[in-house]
């Protein structure tokens, strides 16, 4: 049977922790510093005593109790002072969907990002294609990487998303892991048991006829994932949510083991 994993409580504040690598264990004090603290003190107005969920990126689902805060100053803000009460782990969703994907236009770069986060992605990274046209720039990828974080604590998810570099169609090609390509001219998706899959979506113009000859030849799987054409974020979220329904029900009906994100 897979796992389903939950947090407490919805209504329970939700913290992002960045720690040294060293996870903390029931009974730890730690310290919570930066745009963390300064949303929970001045926005929630939480203080002492005040009960909070805790999640690293890393799995780690903690609850813990405030027991201060206090102003570190102009320049380094606010400190929120927290006792571990208890700790738990979660495993990475599984499959592991890689998302490469054509960038689509302006802020809806940021949809796409907080959709595959919420529905179980591993990791999405920029794919160049003949017809992409954005490139994102460095900064836009680092404020992604904010996004995705925002997103974990939204939905309670232990693992991040990994937001990865930038790749060409030929890194696809030479791929390691199944690669799925979405588009129309595929058949229906179906389950293989991959333990990892990497899901190529193309830009807003298709694929060409060269590109989905290649992806053919190098053993690709092209798959429709709907009947209506798509735009870039509609397309990565909807076939990312499809293979990993697909594949976990088929887990489920084998009774193999493994980890699914809640529905």
């Amino acid at each position: 049977m897979a796992q389903i994993y939950t947090l407490t409580s919805n209504s329970m504040h939700r913290i992002f922790y960045q720690h040294d690598g060293q996870a903390p264990s029931p009974g730890d004090n730690v310290q919570i510093v930066g745009e963390e603290a300064k949303h929970a003190v001045r926005v929630k107005r939480l203080s002492d005593g005040a009960q909070v969920e805790i999640i690293d990126g890393s799995g780690l689902l903690a609850q813990a109790t405030l027991t201060g805060t206090e102003k570190l100053g102009k320049r380094e803000g606010w400190a929120l002072n927290a006792r571990i009460d208890s700790v738990s782990r979660a495993d990475p969703i599984r499959p592991q969907v890689i998302v490469r994907s054509a960038v689509p236009r302006g802020p809806k770069l940021e949809g796409m990002i907080e959709g595959l986060s919420q529905i179980g992605a591993s990791g999405w990274g920029p794919l160049i294609t003949e017809r992409a046209v954005v490139d994102p720039r460095e900064g836009k990828m680092h404020r992604m990487e904010r996004v995705v974080e925002e997103s974990a604590k939204q939905c309670g998810r232990p693992w991040l998303m990994e937001i990865q570099p930038r790749v060409m169609l030929r890194d696809v090609l030479e791929s390691d892991i199944p690669v799925v390509v979405a588009d129309a001219s595929g058949e229906r998706y179906e389950p293989t048991g991959d333990a990892m899959i990497l899901l190529a979506v193309g830009p807003e113009g298709g694929w060409s006829d060269k590109e989905l000859a290649k992806l053919r030849k190098s053993g690709a799987r092209i798959c429709s994932f709907g009947s209506n054409i798509m735009r870039i974020e509609t397309a990565a979220v909807s076939a990312c949510s499809i293979i990993l329904d697909h594949e976990q029900r088929a887990a489920l009906s084998a009774g193999t083991k493994g980890q699914e994100a809640s529905i």
